[in-house]
C-alpha cells in the first residue's frame, strides 16, 4: 500500500509565529505517519530528512541533532516509520517494503515543499539500510545522504548459521521476542544518562520478535543489492566502539557504492553516534556535510 501524502499541520497559536518545533500527520487514519519539523533560524540554507533505526522514532534519535542544525540553518524533518513511534500500529511490523516505498513518498513530499534548497536524506542504523534501498532503486530522491552505522549486514556477508537461526525461529516462533538476555550483552552508547531515558521511553519497541529478525534481514539483503545501484554522494560514518553491526560488512557496501562517497570512523563513536557524549562532533560533520563545508 502506497502512502497517501496529504500533509496535516498541527495548528500554532500567535503567540508561537515561529515555533522552534513543528508537528505534521502524513496521511490521515489508520496508515498515517507522524512527523516532527525543526524549522532552520535565520536564513534557511538546507533541508534533511532524517530517518531513524529499527524500535527508535523520529525526535528520540534527531531532535537534539535537528536543534544543533537549525542554528546553522537547516530544516529538520524526521518522522517515524511505519510501526513504530507514535504510528497507529506501533510494535507491528510492517515488511521492508512498506518502509522503503514510505520513504521514497516522503522524499518527494520534502522535494516539492523545497524545491530550491540542497535536500539531504540521513539514515540511522535500520534507517541507513532504507535509505540505501530506497535511493539505489530511484525510489527516493535527493541531493546527497548520509548514513550512521548502517544496516547493511547483508547478502553474502551475514552468517549463513545467522540466516538460518532466524528462518528457523521465524519458522518455528514467529512472534516470540527476543531478549538476548544470558546469550549477549550489547551496549549501544557511552550516553547512559540518555540510554536509561530510551529505556522509560513508552514509544520505544524492545526485544524484535523472530518475524522482525527476518524482515531485518531482507531490508539488508534489499539494500546490499541496491548499493551498486546508490549514485547519490553519500557520507557514511561508524564508530568504532559499535558494539551492535560490525564494519566489514558496512565497507563491503560502501565499496559497492556508485557515485561520490566519503567513509569516516570516529575513534570515540558507539552506536548511537549523534547521542553518544561525543555527538556534537558527529553532528558538526554532518551539517557540514549537508552544507557543502566538509573540507572546511
Amino acid at each position: 500500500m502506497r502512502l497517501s501524502t496529504g500533509l496535516v499541520t498541527a495548528s500554532h497559536g500567535p503567540a508561537d509565529p515561529a515555533p522552534a518545533r513543528i508537528e505534521h500527520s502524513i496521511g490521515t487514519g489508520p496508515n498515517s505517519i507522524a512527523m516532527t519539523e525543526w524549522p532552520a533560524k535565520g536564513n534557511q540554507k538546507a533541508v534533511i530528512l532524517a530517518v531513524h533505526g529499527y524500535g527508535d522514532h523520529g525526535t528520540s534519535t534527531f531532535a537534539e541533532a535537528a536543534k544543533d542544525w537549525a542554528q546553522r540553518g537547516i530544516t529538520t524533518y524526521a518522522y517515524d516509520q511505519r510501526g513504530f513511534g507514535r504510528n497507529p500500529g506501533n510494535g507491528n511490523w510492517p515488511g521492508h517494503d512498506a518502509l522503503i516505498s514510505d520513504l521514497g513518498d516522503i522524499s518527494h513530499l520534502i522535494r516539492t515543499r523545497h524545491p530550491d534548497l540542497p535536500f539531504t536524506i540521513i539514515g540511522h542504523s535500520m534507517g541507513g539500510g532504507v535509505v540505501t534501498a530506497a535511493l539505489g532503486e530511484n525510489q527516493a530522491i535527493a541531493d546527497r545522504a548520509v548514513l550512521l552505522a548502517p544496516a547493511l549486514w547483508g547478502g553474502a556477508n551475514l552468517n549463513f548459521f545467522y540466516r538460518a537461526a532466524a528462518h528457523t525461529a521465524h519458522l518455528l516462533t514467529p512472534d516470540k521476542r527476543w531478549t538476548g538476555e544470558g546469550v549477549v550483552r550489547i551496549q549501544a552508547s557511552d550516553n547512559i544518562e540518555m540510554l536509561r531515558r530510551l529505556g522509560r521511553d513508552p514509544l520505544y519497541v524492545r526485544n524484535p520478535s523472530s518475524r522482525e529478525f527476518v524482515g531485518l534481514i531482507r531490508l539488508m539483503d534489499r539494500a546490499v543489492r541496491a548499493a551498486p545501484s546508490l549514485k547519490t554522494p553519500v557520507l557514511t560514518l561508524y564508530g568504532a566502539k559499535d558494539e551492535v553491526l560490525p564494519e566489514t560488512p558496512i565497507l563491503a557496501a560502501y565499496e559497492q557504492f556508485s557515485g561520490p562517497k566519503q567513509y569516516k570512523k570516529i575513534e570515540t563513536g558507539w552506536h548511537m553516534l549523534l547521542r553518544d557524549l561525543e555527538g556534537a562532533r558527529v553532528r558538526n560533520m554532518v551539517a557540514d556535510f549537508v552544507l557543502g563545508d566538509e573540507n572546511g
